[in-house]
């Protein structure tokens, strides 16, 4: 089996625990904080479990939740966030997912990241980003929306700077609260922008399956987009003349 069938199996049975069984009482419960700094939810830590059954045998897994869990058989290194955005699907928001990222030597060479909610999968690897639905085994590869209104502000919440300018110059934005996930959807909006520290767990997979399209980093600011007017609109509020 390769590891995009075993990841693939890995999100299928995760898909199936919540919708097929549900949450539970313990799936709510707060746990101690997890090695990506936020505190653990019960569901937060059976997914990573579920991921551990199905991905340990390709390599070390380096997760939010529990931080390194060793293989010394390989020398892939793969970056899981179980559950991405796992305060809206606590909270029944339907925009959360799953997010994993494969490297060899250094190098990231496979990704996925899942929506839970609606069932989107997005996969990159030799064979280019693709995308398609859990459980079905048809994939497409994804192209550039033209026709996208709206970009994703992840973090909009506590911003210190990127707020006022976004609304000074009346661009539109979304603040869905799923990094990783928002990424996925990266050809689909306007822009995909982040105001703060970036965790390797939000972004690694993210970032691989955003390669081609034009990137700024600086300071505590992201951004990502595919259209190059909107991309120099907007990263032109961050620079200083």
């Amino acid at each position: 089996m390769s590891f995009i069938e075993a990841a693939l199996r890995a999100n299928r049975e995760l898909s199936e625990l919540l919708h097929i069984k549900g949450l539970d009482v313990s799936h709510h419960q707060s746990f101690e904080v997890g090695a990506g700094g936020d505190r653990s939810a019960g569901i937060d830590l059976e997914a990573e479990q579920i991921f551990i059954k199905h991905l340990l045998p390709f390599g070390e897994i380096i997760s939010e939740e529990s931080g390194v869990i060793e293989n010394p058989s390989s020398s892939v290194r793969i970056v899981l966030d179980p559950i991405d955005g796992s305060d809206n699907l606590l909270s029944h928001l339907p925009y959360y997912g799953t997010s994993i990222a494969y490297f060899e030597n250094e190098i990231c060479t496979k990704a996925m990241i899942t929506n839970l909610a609606n069932g989107d999968v997005f996969i990159k690897d030799e064979n280019g980003l693709r995308q398609g639905k859990i459980g079905k085994n048809e994939f497409s590869l994804v192209t550039n929306n033209s026709f996208s209104k709206v970009g994703i502000f992840e973090r909009s919440y506590c911003s210190y700077v990127a707020h006022e300018k976004l609304q000074s110059a009346h661009i539109k934005y979304r603040s869905p609260g799923a990094f990783a996930l928002s990424l996925a959807y990266a050809h689909d909006v306007s822009f995909v922008l982040y105001e703060g520290a970036m965790r390797s767990y939000d972004v690694e997979a993210g970032l691989f399956m955003c390669e081609d399209l034009h990137s700024f980093y600086e300071g505590n600011i992201f951004l990502v987009s595919k259209d190059k007017e909107i991309f120099d609109k907007i990263k032109s509020l961050f620079i200083s003349n």
